[in-house]
């Protein structure tokens, strides 16, 4: 609850030091912030680096992610942040077994990484293990898992660390972003089990 301990609520309690804030995310079991002045917070469970700060240690306070400025979007899938900033790039980090960093790799990182060949990008958003960016020629790419269709290059299967074109879609940037909700049901964990069930 990024509030200075790790005990239960069942009251809304306030994040702690967080001023500012524009936008925010949350991760299975990490909570991001973005602020104002265009840097990222995150507090939470860290063991695949998803907080973006260069070490794998939990946090029950907001720490800054590091190397972040000019962001003006966020998004989380269950262990990794995304992060649009003004020049139209994307950033990734934390867990990576099913290519979800976007980098060309299947290892995790514990600082920001840069997702490979997108420009001009306007919107992001986050599947469960796999991200989404819209462009400004109205374009939509995809990376991460493929397990059930995800990425929507025609394709199911495996995944794709690099991001692909979904097919079909083009035209106008729309008024408001599309968001994702990548938690189909009945869908087991994908490959990599990077996160297996915890009942808390």
């Amino acid at each position: 609850m990024g509030n200075g301990n790790t005990l239960k609520s069942y009251v809304p309690v306030q994040v702690s030091g967080l001023t500012g804030v524009t936008a925010i995310a949350a991760g299975i079991y990490s909570g991001y912030a973005l602020k104002s002045d265009g840097t990222v917070w995150a507090w939470g469970d860290n063991r695949h680096g998803q907080l973006g700060n260069g070490t794998a240690t939990n946090s029950d306070v907001p720490v800054q992610v590091s190397g972040l400025a000019g962001v003006t979007a966020i998004a989380a899938g269950n262990n990794d942040g995304y992060a649009l900033k003004t020049d139209g790039t994307v950033w990734a980090w934390g867990a990576n077994s099913g290519g979800q960093l976007g980098n060309g790799t299947t290892t995790n990182s514990d600082v920001p990484v840069q997702v490979s060949g997108l420009t001009r990008v306007t919107a992001i958003a986050a599947g469960t293990f796999s991200g989404y960016a819209l462009k400004s020629d109205g374009t939509v790419w995809a990376w991460g898992d493929n397990s059930m269709g995800q990425l929507g290059d025609g394709t199911s299967g495996g995944y794709s660390n690099m991001p692909v074109e979904v097919h079909g879609l083009s035209g106008p940037r729309p008024s408001s972003p599309v968001t994702v909700n990548g938690t189909p049901p009945g869908t087991g964990t994908p490959p990599g089990s990077e996160y297996p069930y915890h009942p808390e």
